[in-house]
């Protein structure tokens, strides 16, 4: 026999709600091990509600406790449930969706670079719905030592690496505030590096201001990079770290899926 109508609603409800606790205890373990107090805080839950999905949970290997410290966290069932979802994603997709968010979120031109060889080659470019739009062209080379993206791959790179592309490359004065000495370029990339994402202040064309991070795969190597441009302006340095964060925040989903996709994208590729 069916159940009456507002029998079904009930379960549905009460369904919806344990996906919703559930949520919020992954969420909670997934900052770092923690005690079940915390992560009852943090999921709005009572201890003993807390503690039965917890065990449930334990029981099914999506999250483990361990038994001296009585901390949880993620399980190795969750581990490989989360490859199998990367493992079906195409990079490039990921990234333009990537870059649409930063776009909708900020409202400046983003642009996508790959590392081909010894040259930075422009890939992907999304622009801003602002009257006034400064970027690169796909297919286009960017300079190592001027350009966001550029100063991103390199701020990942040893010092005799870099030399030996701007050996490759030079560093030509393409503004009054673009840096000519390697040993200029090596203290910003410090800075770079400190700040977590790296900057073209108006060192490539004058009046525009770029931020940038490098996407890198399991081994630590930067093979692309994920920038913000803008007129300055628009992007003033008190907006800077802002603009930074969500570069970054974007960069961390790319570089988990990295190391599971199909090729990269190719230099020139159709937008």
């Amino acid at each position: 026999m069916e159940d009456e109508p507002g029998v079904t609603l009930r379960r549905e409800r009460g369904g919806l709600q344990g996906i919703d606790r559930l949520v919020r205890i992954f969420e909670a373990v997934a900052a770092g091990p923690a005690p079940l107090s915390k992560i009852a805080s943090e999921s709005g839950l009572s201890d003993a509600t807390t503690l039965r999905y917890l065990g449930s949970l334990v029981s099914h290997g999506l999250l483990e406790r361990d038994p001296d410290s009585r901390l949880y966290r993620m399980g190795m069932r969750m581990f490989l449930l989360g490859r199998s979802a990367i493992g079906g994603r195409d990079f490039m997709a990921v990234a333009t969706s990537a870059m649409a968010q930063l776009v909708d979120q900020i409202d400046e031109t983003v642009n996508f670079g790959a590392r081909v060889g010894v040259d930075l080659v422009i890939v992907h470019v999304l622009e801003s719905s602002q009257p006034i739009r400064m970027g690169a062209a796909v297919g286009d080379k960017d300079r190592w030592h001027s350009s966001g993206l550029g100063k991103a791959i390199l701020s990942t790179l040893p010092a005799e690496e870099i030399r030996t592309l701007l050996t490759e490359h030079g560093m030509a004065e393409l503004t009054p505030r673009t840096l000519i000495t390697p040993e200029d370029l090596l203290r910003d990339l410090a800075r770079a590096r400190t700040r977590g994402f790296a900057t073209d202040d108006e060192e490539s064309v004058e009046g525009l201001r770029c931020a940038a991070v490098p996407i890198r795969d399991a081994r630590g190597t930067a093979r692309y990079a994920l920038s913000v441009s803008a007129p300055a302006y628009r992007l003033p340095h008190s907006r800077l770290m802002e603009v930074g964060e969500a570069l970054r925040a974007q960069g961390e989903v790319l570089e988990a899926l990295l190391d599971h996709a199909p090729a990269g994208p190719r230099a020139g590729a159709a937008r």
